[in-house]
């Protein structure tokens, strides 16, 4: 089990290390080259890029669909906390942590659950829908995959340290070294895609933001004057 656990370190440094490299060429280019006449705020166009534009009433047409921008929404934070969840059980002393205050774990894993039930209906939608289908891609379904196995693996995880006496009542210590195994093979195989799929978009997010508001904040469009959307 110790060699899955220093594998996934391993795949960890290795994804962090691709993706430094890559933010890093990012700011080499520096800023936008723009040669039209300024006529308004860049830096409150890149803040509203980042922080109003984001709102699905700014957007083209989320507010048409806000349960599955809200799923979206959830599937991103969950994400977070799984990403965060890996980097405190790097520590030996926070598994005890984990299994001594079931509540946190408890929650922890209900986050999950939720977060899962999200990103599996989002994978659903997008094979029932025509249009979706016909815009994706193998890399979409290969990041969506890895990241729902790891939100899933991850869940089973903390409930296992929610619920570890009922556990290992019913199950034996070699179905939770399984499951520790699961969890650190699916992160090893999580980490070592990321910097090449779409999942790297966890890089150029913050350099297509701070674009959008460079452009519009600069033309005086971001923020808008009137934030009223006009819905017909």
């Amino acid at each position: 089990m110790n060699y899955f656990i220093y594998i996934s370190y391993i795949a960890l440094l290795f994804c962090l290390t691709v993706c430094f490299i890559q933010f890093f060429r990012l700011i080499k280019l520096g800023a936008p080259k723009d040669l039209s006449e300024k006529s308004g705020n860049i830096a409150a166009g890149v803040a509203y890029s980042n922080i109003g534009a984001m709102s699905p009433l700014q957007k083209e047409s989320a507010y048409k669909h806000l349960p599955t921008y809200a799923a979206g929404i959830l599937f991103h934070i969950g994400s977070f906390v799984v990403f965060f969840c890996f980097l405190l059980l790097i520590f030996d002393a926070v598994w005890g942590f984990f299994f001594r205050y079931t509540l946190i774990s408890s929650l922890v894993a209900l986050c999950l659950l939720i977060s899962t039930s999200c990103v599996i209906g989002l994978i659903i939608k997008r094979l029932l829908s025509k249009k979706l289908r016909f815009i994706s891609n193998i890399d979409d379904y290969i990041s969506v995959t890895l990241v729902t196995l790891f939100h899933l693996i991850s869940a089973l995880l903390f409930i296992t340290f929610a619920f570890h006496d009922v556990f290992h009542q019913y199950f034996s210590s070699e179905a939770h070294s399984g499951i520790i195994c699961a969890y650190f093979l699916v992160a090893t195989l999580l980490f070592l895609y990321l910097p090449f799929g779409k999942l790297k978009h966890v890089v150029y997010y913050f350099a297509a933001r701070y674009h959008l508001g460079f452009f519009y904040g600069r033309r005086g469009t971001w923020p808008p004057k009137n934030n009223r959307i006009n819905f017909f």
